[in-house]
Parts: C-alpha cells; sequence; structure tokens
C-alpha cells in the first residue's frame, strides 16, 4: 500500500447512504478530512488525546491510513491511530443522535467532548452510540482512537498479523466504512428480517426495535402493480414484532430476474407516526432435496468465484459506490451466479447491488487462526453481529463461519474445537433458520448444509478419482502431501448432502510488470501466456463438468491481489483474457454436455 500527498478534496467521499437495507430521509455524512495521528508508542490516552490531538496530519476517511485514498502515512507496525473532527452544527433536534461508524480495525474508542462514550471489539461488524447525551452547545468535538494487534486470535481474515503465508496481504487498522450521524426517536427501528415462506405464498416481516415497547409497528409492502398491502400489529411490551403478509402471485427474486419489493415500516403512538424507515425485501426461498439445492423450489447450480474484495486505491474500501457495483456486473459478465466473499464481510453497499442486480452471494466470516477463549468470545460476538446485519439482504444464500480449519487446527483430537464449530453452526441456524451454512468451508466437515470441498486437482480423472474415493469414505485425506486434512470427521457422513467443489482453479498468469514469477503465489505450473491460461482454465471446467456428482463450485478467483496471481481479472480489473471466452466456458459449467 501506498500514500499520497495531502489531500486535495472535491467533494464528500463515499456520499451515498452507507446502509441501503434500513433508510431514514435524514443523516450526515462524515466522511472526508478528520485530524489525524498515529500513535506507535500507544501514548496517547495518558498524555491526554481525547481532548486534543497534538500537531495531528490529515486523513480522509472512510479510508484506511496508509492506502492512497486516505491521503495519511501509517507505518505497517503501528497499532494505535486517532481521529478527530468538529461539528459545527447538527440540522435536527431529536430524542436520540446516533453515531455510525460502519466498520473500523480493530478495536474503538469514541470520546464526545472529552466523555468517552463507546468502546468496541471487531474489525468488521457495525458500531452504533447514542451521542446525545454528551452533546454541548456548538461545536462538538469526536475524537476515535483505533488500535490493532497481529494476534491471531482474533478474526483477521486475509491481513498479515505476526507471521504471513504466501496467501496473506497487508494489513489495515483503523475506520474503513463511512462514519455518519442519524437522528432518531427513543423507540425505534434498529433491524429489520425477512423470511418467506414459498409454499404460503407469506412473508413475515421481523421489525427489531431499540427497546421494548407497547408502539404499533405498520409494514406496507409495494406490489409490481402499484398496489400496496399493509398489515399492522402491536408490540406488546415486546422489542421485536414479527407480521405477516400474504402475497398473491409473488414476482420471486431470482439472478435472472432479481426483483424488490420496497418496505417501508412505521411505527405508531396514539394514532402518531413516531418513527418511518424505508426497506425492500426479494422473495425467495432456499432449501435442499435429494442432494440438490432448491432456490425456489427450483434446482440451481451454483457457478461461484473467490472473491477477496480488495481496491487497488482503499484496499478495504472501494473508493466510489460505482466500483463496488463493478465488481458485482463483472462477476455476473464472466457468467457467475455467486460470489464468495473470502475471509471478509463485505461493505453493506456490495450486498446492495448484488440484491438490485441478481448477484447471489456467500458471506464468510474472517477467520483466527489461534484457537483460544478470546477467540471463541470475539469471534462469536461479531459473527453474532454481521448475521443480523446482513440477514435481510436476498442475494445472501448462505453463511461461512469457518474456512479450512483456520483457528480450529485440532478439531479431530481436541473436543472444544469441534463443539465450537458445531455450536456456531446451531447458533447461525437459530438467527436465520431460512439460508444453509457452510460451517467449515473445505474439508473436515462435521455439522452444515452443504458438504464442501477444497481441490486443486487439474484433470478430469484426477478430479473424478479423488471425489470417488471421498464419497466411498469421506475420513480419507482429501489432498497429499503434508497436514492432511479429511473429507470429514469422525461420526459425520455428508454424502447425503449437495457436494460442491468450493476452491478450485487457483492458475496464475503474471500481468503485472511490477511481479516476477519468482515472487508470485499461484497453483500447479504457470501457463507461458493468455491463451495457455484460457486453454488451462478451460480443461478444470471441463473436469468440473464430467462431475456429475457436483452441484457447483467456486472458481479460485476474481483478481490478483499483491503477489497472488491467479485471478481472472488483474487488480485494476482488466480481464486476462477475453470476458467473453471466460463467459462462455463458465456458463456450460454443469450444463451436462462437454465444453467446447
Amino acid at each position: 500500500m501506498t500514500q499520497s500527498k495531502r489531500p486535495q478534496l472535491t467533494g464528500t467521499p463515499r456520499p451515498e447512504h452507507p446502509r441501503p437495507i434500513l433508510t431514514r430521509p435524514q443523516w450526515l455524512n462524515l466522511n472526508g478530512a478528520w485530524s489525524f495521528q498515529t500513535d506507535p508508542d500507544q501514548i496517547g490516552q495518558a498524555q491526554g488525546w481525547p481532548n486534543a490531538l497534538p500537531a495531528p496530519d490529515v486523513i480522509i476517511v472512510p479510508f484506511a491510513p496508509g492506502t492512497q485514498a486516505s491521503c495519511a502515512a501509517c507505518p505497517q507496525d503501528c497499532q494505535a491511530v486517532w481521529y478527530e473532527r468538529t461539528i459545527a452544527d447538527l440540522p435536527w433536534s431529536s430524542a436520540e443522535t446516533l453515531l455510525h461508524i460502519g466498520a473500523a480495525d480493530h478495536t474503538t474508542t469514541i470520546w464526545i467532548n472529552g466523555h468517552q462514550v463507546a468502546h468496541h471489539r471487531g474489525g468488521y461488524s457495525p458500531i452504533t452510540t447514542n451521542i446525545a447525551p454528551f452533546l454541548r452547545a456548538m461545536p462538538n468535538r469526536i475524537v476515535i482512537r483505533v488500535s490493532d494487534t497481529t494476534s491471531w486470535q482474533q478474526p483477521r481474515g486475509k491481513q498479515a498479523g505476526d507471521t504471513r503465508w504466501p496467501i496473506d496481504y497487508d494489513p489495515i487498522i483503523g475506520i474503513w466504512q463511512t462514519v455518519w450521524l442519524e437522528p432518531v426517536p427513543a423507540v425505534r427501528v434498529s433491524q429489520v428480517h425477512y423470511r418467506f415462506d414459498l409454499a404460503e405464498q407469506r412473508l413475515t416481516v421481523i421489525t427489531q426495535l431499540s427497546q421494548h415497547s407497547d408502539v404499533d409497528i405498520e409494514i406496507e409492502l409495494q406490489q409490481p402493480n402499484g398496489q400496496p398491502l399493509y398489515v399492522r400489529g402491536s408490540a406488546k411490551g415486546r422489542s421485536a414484532v414479527s407480521l405477516s403478509l400474504s402475497i398473491s402471485n409473488p414476482r420471486l427474486w431470482h439472478p435472472e430476474d432479481p426483483h424488490l419489493y420496497p418496505v417501508r415500516i412505521r411505527l405508531i403512538e396514539d394514532e402518531t407516526e413516531t418513527d418511518c424507515v424505508e426497506s425492500y425485501t426479494g422473495l425467495r426461498s432456499l432449501s435442499v432435496a435429494d442432494d440438490k439445492i432448491l432456490l425456489n423450489g427450483e434446482p440451481v447450480y451454483l457457478r461461484g468465484v473467490l472473491d477477496q474484495g480488495y481496491f487497488p486505491e482503499g484496499w478495504y474500501t472501494a473508493t466510489t459506490d460505482s466500483a463496488l457495483k463493478q465488481d458485482v456486473e463483472l462477476t455476473l459478465a464472466l457468467g457467475f451466479n455467486l460470489a464468495r466473499k473470502h475471509q471478509k464481510f463485505e461493505d453493506p453497499r456490495y450486498l446492495y447491488w448484488a440484491d438490485r442486480l441478481g448477484l447471489m452471494v456467500w458471506s464468510e466470516m474472517p477467520s483466527g487462526r489461534i484457537f483460544s477463549e478470546a477467540l471463541v468470545t470475539d469471534l462469536t460476538q461479531e459473527w453474532t453481529a454481521l448475521v443480523r446485519r446482513d440477514q435481510a439482504h436476498p442475494c445472501i444464500v448462505g453463511w461461512v463461519p469457518f474456512n479450512e480449519s483456520w483457528g480450529l487446527w485440532h478439531q479431530s483430537e481436541r473436543r472444544e474445537q469441534r463443539h465450537f464449530a458445531d455450536a456456531i453452526y446451531h447458533l447461525t441456524k437459530a438467527l436465520d433458520p431460512t439460508r444453509p451454512v457452510v460451517t467449515n468451508d473445505g474439508w473436515e466437515y462435521s455439522t452444515g448444509d452443504y458438504w464442501t470441498l477444497h481441490l486443486y486437482d487439474s484433470t478430469s480423472a484426477a478430479l473424478q478419482s479423488r471425489l470417488a474415493s471421498l464419497t466411498q469414505n469421506p475420513a480419507q485425506s482429501i489432498h497429499d502431501g503434508p497436514n492432511p486434512r479429511s473429507g470429514a470427521l469422525a461420526g459425520a457422513d455428508p454424502r447425503h448432502l449437495p457436494l460442491l467443489l468450493t476452491e478450485c482453479g487457483g492458475i496464475g498468469l503474471v500481468t503485472n510488470p511490477d511481479i516476477g514469477a519468482a515472487d508470485a503465489f499461484f497453483y500447479g505450473d504457470m501457463p507461458q501466456d493468455a491463451s495457455a491460461f484460457l486453454a488451462r482454465t478451460a480443461e478444470l471446467l471441463n473436469a468440473i463438468n464430467d462431475t456429475s456428482k457436483l452441484r457447483g463450485f467456486v472458481w479460485t478467483q476474481l483478481t490478483d491481489v499483491q503477489q497472488e496471481i491467479n485471478g481472472l481479472l488483474d487488480f485494476h480489473r482488466n480481464p486476462k483474457v477475453p470476458l467473453q471466452a471466460l463467459r462462455k466456458l463458465i456458463e456450460q459449467t454443469g450444463s451436462g454436455p462437454v465444453l467446447q
């Protein structure tokens, strides 16, 4: 990562609403220039920085320090950074004013006018706190400290920690999603969840309130014919209310027709509206029958791509909303119908575009790699918050809490690790019973709704031989070499479940002159040129297509990132081979006939 010169602002960066699944008309975007200070010696609190930063630089929020878009330098070994901004005026008066930070990595403390108002752990989950009790006559000062560690006891994903694998990337620290203010009443809609029953043609809307209340809730659903449907009920002293609407001849959400129904939710007390939010939903069902994956009751073959979600100028953060939309469009243009967001919980704006454009998404929790009580606590809390944040999005068709036993290396010998994975599966199903859960993607199946394997075998014969052995005995190792991993743990038999190849491909091709082949990471042998790259891709997709047991695949990967040069696109989203040629191969995979 690099940083630029002093920022020259031409407008508010990332000005769009950061939470499109739940909006109110009034809000204030705080992205832009903030005072900024690195704190490599972690002396800021002792020296009174919550009251004022000494000789600060400038950073452009919401971009992490050290990225080009942030315009702020930050040493990679710095483990604490500070932000400060003064608010001259607020264009509202309300019962509460919420300060939102979409995400900040990893531990965040917030002060308002010198008073500590919030402390949050987790680099991916949203931060929300009511700052109204601490506001005074204008101006008001916000100070934010974000600290991080290099420990693998915390969920880090692909960020390099105190050791670096060939598949890890430069780490980040600090704010990396939009900061914003929102005026709200004390009793308000805090979240909304949707559950659609295809057989009954019934939509259940679960409205989460900020506190227990007797308020009335009214749901308005706008139908394709322009006629609204209404349902109203009382909270009756509860903080969550489920209301259902029967929908005749529903227009179902599908990648080929991603129709969204506008939703308005109103809170009413004494026939007076006290809160109103705009939302949307897509009506669709997910189920498994006879080892097939069913979308809206019909079999669907998952043609997926592994997507790391990194961007050249902003690293974790796209510099524009259009860049997020472009990633969804490119994924679809390549012929994929699914993105597995790998080791990163994505910006909700990406999910919004996936909802609108018809791309299915697997949301995956960034892993830690050292099992400990700290990892159990942090991962459970953050996973719960993220499932709650995103489960209203129709594009999400799967949850992935663990990848390749990272942080659960010894499940077969240490019962507490296997219990942890199984417990997260059941917790996820309790939070959201409507979606499949891939508990531990790649190998060592214990619980889960699909059986997923990571295999980089390069020929049809090798792939089919490996899968045949595993389906005869899932406890067999899925790959050769040191540290072998079994397809399933003792006592678990996933052979009745849909079988998916959720990492494959990984073919490398160097297009960045700054990366030599000796420094690059990829799978197999390096093709000599673009023609050989396309031929190798076709050979592997033919092998997948010839394997009738598979119900889908996930190709490694969408783009290059740093030393990983196994993307179908380079890091700047340029196709390495003609996009239409790739699309033809990918779209035909899973259709039955051998590819030409």
